[in-house]
């Protein structure tokens, strides 16, 4: 059973036929594309995505496919690494807690340069862009928070989603799951730095080498059951997991959709700030006390005096003086200049965390209890074990999603770009080829 698990992996992506999907999948699969390329136009615009996509665009490499959000084209590899790296950079990735870290940034930031190259069909598109976050997901699915990592493997999933674009068979496909699976897993000492989203670019850039690898009679040994055991510890997986209710069951409609371009660590907390802001009309001016009280996992996201742009996203000082401030948390709100902004300076003394250490350390597992002191002795408190967009508990509607979208492509993209695009992500289905909308994706206004 054990060393069949690849085999039962690779026929369901390869069995997976658009009119075989339901359609509540393909809905949520299109909210994920649209909010992930809003993440990968807002990653193009920041300064750690403009100098890694220099270094790209200085090589001089041959002009395949186009880079998202930044008016070039460059080699076909080059080009998912950057769309993965951009996706990653603006904190705006859509990830999956039950066990291990999953998300959304390493497969569909992948099948865009794909698309172009091989001139794929809307329903191609999607067909591989749900076989591959399954694949993603359902092998994720073991928690290595022991070991100081979220995601392993991470570009077994996307080598699914290229192997099947590229029309690779069942033995092909295997093979280039075991060349994608000793993939660059995601450390957490990395959060807050530049290294965070090099490891999410580094998995969709593997699983693109893994199946082009594969297609050329290259191998690798998909013994998923004994990689995972060997790596993580035996008594921690248990390999049949990853293929329960395989077809039936669609984890990948699981994945939490971000609102904020921030650590999902603080999302749940945001949210409450931002209702109990709203529900007693708070102003930051009469508040003494904002408390944080949480579990060590999210000891990560303590930084009371953040350095930079990337400190601030990992940062429960900043963000919810943000929310507090502003009743939100934009891209505004997450930059260099916000860094050292006397208003928020401020603002963040007023954020004390309080820890537990009897919770849970698993990300996101504990509940998030956010509790505003007033300056007139009064109190409010708020409780999440879930965020807003978690599909299960709280999930966003589709015109939300386009709300999310349009806020986070601003600047990138023009308003009637904006509309044009979503109106084509949404009909996806539709589309003969999607030349049109990937120009207009990676033109700059």
């Amino acid at each position: 059973m054990e060393k069949d698990i690849a085999t039962q992996l690779v026929e369901f992506a390869l069995q997976t036929k658009y009119e075989d999907i339901p359609k509540e999948v393909i809905d949520y699969c299109k909210q994920l594309t649209l909010k992930t390329v809003s993440g990968m136009l807002a990653g193009s615009a920041k300064p750690s995505g403009r100098k890694v996509a220099g270094i790209i665009k200085d090589q001089k490499l041959p002009k395949q496919v186009g880079v998202m959000g930044s008016g070039f084209k460059t080699a076909l590899w080059e080009g998912v690494f950057l769309n993965s790296y951009f996706a990653h950079a603006s904190e705006l990735e859509d990830d999956r807690f039950n066990g291990g870290i999953t998300w959304d940034i390493t497969v569909i930031p992948l099948l865009f340069p794909l698309a172009e190259k091989l001139n794929l069909s809307g329903k191609a598109f999607l067909e591989s862009l749900v076989a591959g976050l399954e694949v993603t997901v359902r092998t994720g699915i073991f928690s290595a928070k022991h070991l100081g990592l979220g995601q392993i493997p991470g570009a077994v999933g996307p080598a699914v989603a290229a192997a099947k674009v590229l029309g690779l068979g069942a033995q092909e496909t295997a093979a280039a799951v075991g060349l994608a699976m000793s993939s660059v897993p995601l450390a957490v000492v990395n959060y807050g730095t530049d290294a965070h989203y090099f490891e999410s670019a580094l998995m969709s850039l593997q699983g693109m080498m893994a199946a082009e690898m594969a297609q050329k009679g290259l191998a690798g040994n998909p013994d998923l059951a004994t990689y995972l055991k060997n790596f993580m510890g035996k008594e921690r997986v248990v390999p049949e997991k990853m293929v329960e209710d395989l077809g039936r069951k669609w984890v990948l409609c699981e994945i939490w959709i971000k609102k904020y371009p921030c650590c999902f660590l603080q999302h749940r907390q945001i949210d409450s700030v931002i209702e109990l802001k709203k529900q007693h009309n708070l102003s930051l001016e009469e508040v003494k006390e904002i408390e944080v009280h949480t579990s060590l996992a999210e000891k990560i996201c303590d930084r009371p005096e953040p350095k930079n742009e990337r400190d601030i996203q990992f940062s429960f000082q900043h963000v919810l003086s943000a929310a507090m401030l502003d009743g939100d948390v934009t891209l505004k709100h997450i930059s260099e200049k916000a860094v050292n902004d006397p208003k928020f300076r401020e603002a963040r003394s007023k954020v004390t965390l309080i820890y537990h250490p009897e919770l849970t350390i698993e990300f996101n597992k504990a509940p998030a209890r956010v509790v505003i002191k007033m300056k007139d002795g009064k109190e409010f408190s708020r409780e999440r074990m879930y965020p807003i967009g978690d599909p299960t508990h709280d999930p966003l509607t589709t015109e939300q999603v386009q709300g999310l979208y349009a806020k986070f492509s601003k600047g990138v993209l023009g308003k009637k770009d904006i509309s044009r695009v979503a109106d084509m992500i949404l009909t996806l289905e539709d589309l003969k080829n999607l030349k049109g909308l990937i120009n207009t994706l990676v033109q700059r206004s």
